[in-house]
């Protein structure tokens, strides 16, 4: 499963860059929203996870431990 996804990234990728008309603005404007998807999304983990530790301390601090 990997190794297809993998195999059509690499494509995609080719005939991305084979083609000689360029990007429109429209594939800007979807490449960009991927792209703030994808990092939104690690952000949203990342705070979830910094948070959970946080909680983790304080409860350490408050017990005494």
């Amino acid at each position: 499963m990997k190794k297809n996804l993998l195999a059509l990234l690499q494509r995609a990728w080719r005939a991305i860059r084979a083609d000689e008309r360029g990007l429109t603005t429209l594939e800007y404007v979807i490449a960009a929203g991927i792209i703030l998807v994808i990092l939104a999304a690690a952000i949203v983990a990342w705070n979830t996870g910094l948070a959970q530790r946080i909680g983790e301390l304080v409860q350490e601090l408050l017990n005494g431990s």
